[in-house]
This record gives structure tokens, sequence and C-alpha cells, in this order.
């Protein structure tokens, strides 16, 4: 069998099943859904009916802490612990080359991540029914495919981290790093630009590059994505009070903050090409870093 990408990306998946990776992951994401779904009423107030889309958003706004998790577990080591168990050497000796590599274990992860979040959000949509009752097919459907996509960009990230990396500790730095700054820093350093630019806080009006500033974090591409499918507002874990906008239960339109018309990169359907450049671009640079490195 000719030596490629795939027959890595296969081997890559197989593995992960024979070292339980995967039912591991499976079982992890199938607990997370059975606790957080039966509590999902009690993240909004008591006046409020829990429907399933509402029950649905619940999950969403945890799941973007979690889902990002596994993917991240998923991916960190996918080229680094083949380069310093010294197995790369030996596949680099077959002819392999080392884009083969990289494609091939991204691939590979992006196949682990995907069959786990599947089968958990299968087994959640047992639960979702026997809890809440029977959603809309479309917003369920959607709900799943932006789970599913923001795992698959994470672990894009996490393996462009990987491959540019030369040790554990620089995958971790890479990878956990660049979560922590999208969960923590992104939004108060975006507010902070905002004020340095303007001298006041984003208020009801904003301008778009602010706007755009935000979109641009995949978790806020990812809550984007999720409310516009649920039709239901999906809350940043944790809120930064860092805008002066009214307190409201109800969704605060884009369309309410901007002067004129909603540009096409501030629509809903842009944060799809926001989570797939976040899978694509670290992968890119990853690769690059890894071709040029010195594998002694």
């Amino acid at each position: 069998m000719t030596a490629t990408w795939a027959s890595l990306a296969r081997k890559d998946f197989a593995d992960a099943a024979r070292s339980k990776m995967l039912w591991g992951f499976i079982a992890v994401f199938v607990a997370f859904l059975a606790m957080s779904l039966p509590v999902a009423e009690q993240l909004f107030p008591e006046t409020v009916t829990v429907t399933p889309a509402k029950a649905l958003s619940g999950v969403a706004m945890l799941a973007q802490l979690f889902v990002p998790g596994i993917a991240l577990v998923a991916g960190y080591m996918a080229v680094v612990g083949e380069r310093r168990s010294g197995s790369l050497r030996v596949l680099l000796s077959y002819p392999f080359s080392r884009r083969d590599v990289v494609v091939g274990k991204l691939v590979g992860r992006l196949s682990v991540t995907a069959t786990a979040l599947t089968v958990g959000y299968a087994v959640g949509s047992v639960l979702v029914v026997a809890l809440y009752g029977v959603p809309d097919v479309s917003a369920f459907a959607g709900f799943v495919g932006a789970g599913v996509l923001v795992g698959l960009t994470f672990t894009g990230l996490a393996v462009g981290g990987s491959a540019a990396a030369a040790s554990r500790g620089q995958a971790m730095t890479l990878t956990v790093g660049s979560f922590v700054a999208m969960v923590f820093f992104w939004k108060p350093v975006a507010a902070g630009l905002y004020y340095a630019v303007t001298g006041s806080l984003p208020g009801l009006r904003a301008d778009r590059w602010y706007v755009l500033l935000k979109r641009l974090n995949p978790l806020e591409a990812f809550r984007v994505l999720a409310s516009a499918v649920l039709d239901e507002e999906v809350s940043a874990v944790p809120e930064f009070p860092v805008e002066d906008v009214p307190a409201t239960p109800e969704r605060l339109e884009l369309a309410n903050r901007l002067a004129g018309d909603v540009p096409f990169y501030l629509q809903e359907w842009f944060s799809i090409v926001v989570l797939l450049a976040w899978g694509v671009f670290p992968v890119v640079l990853g690769y690059r870093r890894f071709e040029r490195s010195d594998l002694g």
C-alpha cells in the first residue's frame, strides 16, 4: 500500500481507539451532556419557561468551555508526541513527507473529535426529548453542527500548535495559552482598545471594527452561530461587564447597535468562516515551522 497521509490518518484513528482515547472522549462528553441537560433550566430565572431550544442554549453556554477542552486534549500531542518519543524519525524513514505527517495527524485527530462529539450528541438528543420535549429539527441540527464545528476548529488549532512545538510544554503553552486568552482576555482587551480609540466604553451603539474584533474570537463566533440556530441567546462564560449597555433579558440585536446596514462580515453566517479560519491557519503556520525545524 502506498504510504500517504491517508494511511497515517487511519493509523492515528485506530491507535486512538485501541488506546481508549476515543472511548474516553465519548464517555466524558456523554457524561457532560447527562449532567448539564437536567440542570439546564437552573441557568435561567425561575420565570423563564424552559423550552428545548432554551435548554440547548444553556448547554451551549457550558459547551463553549467543555468542547474546546476535549479538542485541545485530542490534538496537542499529535505531532510533538511522535517527535519526543523518537517515532517521528521512524515515520520519516518511510516514504512519508513532513506534510504527510501533519495532514495525516490532523485528519486522524479531527476524526476522533468528530466521532466523539457526534456520538455524544446522538445520546444527548434522547435526553433532550425525554426532559424537554421534541426540539425543532433544524434548530437541533444547527446546534449539533455548531458544536462539532467548534470542536474541529480547536482540534486544528491544537494540531497546529503540536506541529510548531518542540516539546510537550511548548505545545501546551501554545494551545492552552491561546484558549485561556480567548476566554479571559479577548473581550476586555477589545473593550480597552475601543476606549483608547474613542474615549468611552462600547455602548448601545458601537463601531463596526469593535464588533468584528470581538467576533474574530472563535468562542464568540460559536456563540453567535449557536444563538442564531437556536434563536436563543448563548451567553459568554465568564461574562465580563465591559460594555455600557442596558441589562435586558432579550437578545440585543446587532442591527440595533450599528448605524446603517449590517455588513457581510458581521452577519451570522460569517461566524462559520471565522471558525474555519481558526481551524486552518494554525495548521498551516505550524506545518511551516515543523518543515524548517531540526528534529535532532
